[in-house]
């Protein structure tokens, strides 16, 4: 999910008839010393086309070969050729994001806006860099100002899509997803993201269908053989999600998920050799990558070797300290090994790099419960409201809170609580159950009952 959405906007820049006007070999681009001549339209101030295409593709060529000086020089005079075109504004705006600076990229995406304030992919890329920040009321009024602008704009109903399933708006979400595919049929990416959400939904067959149309449409797309993948582990089919892993890797042998997905299944599959083989590669190529390191930990805590899994976490948090679930996965390890005070100063940690992101729920939620099994309800409470804050649309946060207050007693805050998780998720069943559960512990069989029915309507609805 976390790849689907950081390709969101990188896989579908190009819409139909707004391919290069034509294409040219890289080797014609590296002569940077020749002169550059600009041809314009007959009666026009505007530069041709193919200028900024040329332009355009010198300066990815640039940005791959890490030199983003140059990459940056030259998405400038892109601007400076011709501001209304949004490619060169979105370009030095990705560049800024990548070297750590949100403010900047906005600032650059808003400047391209002020010349062409219509370019639904300017405004669907500020709406991506603000969901990543984690300001996610922002990042769809961007994404309903783009299609507005342009109704047949795919990427942005592909990224309104995926920000409302994180808010459990399922019908919405799926109708953004019908009217990407309408506006993009031949969109790999589409597919791609239609394959996932029929994942979730549990329609594997569908899911395996978009999948294939996917590789149809893009054989080389790594990150469609990878999603096939684990929808195959998932269902047990492990030989043919280590073929789909495996090819994937023969087009980028670099690839961290492709490694991760392929040594976790392993290590659940009690292959314990490959399994470290697979992460300890994984580690190599991608070394300061938190997601391999976490992965990593997580491996060897399973396997019983806690050292080695605190070390690999350690070392996970000093190489990439943004990246919130090592801290969880780290902090939540020494919480079950009742080591409180360890515990405690990793999950201040974790807060501390990303205060108020959407991405520490997970850490308050676990330090609060952490505070509960110690005694200190009011600490307990005050970081489940953290997390409500850094997430209002979190499910699980509201039916641990829910829990919580079940346990003490309290069964009707913990009735209210079930009640909003349920009006954010109406289809949820852990929510369903637990909050039938807890009528029942109540000894209160009535409203038990009551609530199996509405949970069985709910999913006949869903």
């Amino acid at each position: 999910h976390r790849l689907a959405h950081r390709r969101c906007a990188i896989h579908m820049e190009a819409a139909p008839g707004r391919d290069l006007s034509f294409r040219v070999r890289e080797a014609l681009l590296d002569a940077e010393e020749q002169p550059y001549t600009v041809w314009s339209e007959p009666g026009s101030d505007r530069p041709l086309r193919a200028n900024l295409d040329l332009l355009v593709f010198r300066g990815r060529t640039l940005a791959r070969r890490g030199d983003k000086d140059g990459a940056r020089a030259t998405y400038l005079r892109c601007v400076a050729l011709d501001p209304l075109d949004g490619r060169g504004w979105l370009a030095l705006g990705r560049l800024s994001e990548r070297d750590g600076d949100p403010d900047a990229a906005i600032a650059m995406i808003e400047r391209g806006l002020a010349h062409n304030a219509g370019n639904a992919y300017l405004l669907q890329a500020a709406g991506a860099i603000q969901e990543r920040r984690g300001s996610t009321d922002e990042a769809l009024d961007l994404y309903a100002r783009a299609l507005r602008s342009d109704p047949r704009h795919a990427p942005s109903w592909v990224s309104a899509s995926l920000l409302l399933q994180r808010r459990r708006k399922e019908g919405a979400a799926r109708r953004c997803l019908d009217l990407a595919l309408a506006c993009a049929p031949r969109s790999y990416y589409v597919w791609q993201v239609s394959g996932q959400w029929h994942r979730r939904q549990g329609e594997l067959s569908s899911a395996r269908e978009a999948f294939r149309r996917s590789l149809q449409l893009n054989g080389a797309n790594v990150a469609t053989l990878h999603a096939w993948g684990v929808l195959e582990w998932r269902c047990g089919h492990t030989d043919l999600a280590a073929t789909l892993f495996q090819q994937g890797l023969h087009i980028q042998p670099h690839n961290k998920y492709l490694l991760q997905s392929w040594a976790c299944m392993e290590a659940r599959c009690g292959s314990a050799a490959s399994a470290s083989r697979l992460f300890a590669a994984a580690a190599r190529k991608q070394s300061a990558d938190g997601a391999v390191w976490q992965a990593r930990g997580m491996h060897h805590r399973a396997q019983g070797d806690v050292e080695r899994a605190r070390r690999a976490f350690a070392t996970g948090c000093s190489l990439e300290p943004t990246h919130t679930p090592l801290f969880h996965a780290w902090g939540s390890m020494e919480a079950e090994r009742s080591n409180v005070t360890a515990a405690r100063a990793i999950f201040q940690r974790g807060v501390w790099e990303r205060p108020s992101h959407p991405r520490t729920v997970g850490l308050w939620v676990s330090w609060a419960l952490l505070e509960e099994r110690c005694g200190d309800l009011k600490a307990a409470r005050e970081y489940l409201r953290a997390a409500l804050r850094a997430e209002r649309f979190c499910v699980f946060a509201r039916a641990a809170w829910a829990a919580l207050e079940a346990r003490q007693g309290d069964c009707a805050a913990s009735r209210q609580l079930y009640e909003d998780a349920l009006r954010i998720d109406p289809a949820n069943r852990g929510v369903w159950s637990s909050y039938e559960a807890m009528e029942r512990a109540a000894r209160r069989p009535a409203a038990a009952d009551l609530i199996h029915a509405r949970s069985r309507r709910a999913a006949d609805l869903a």
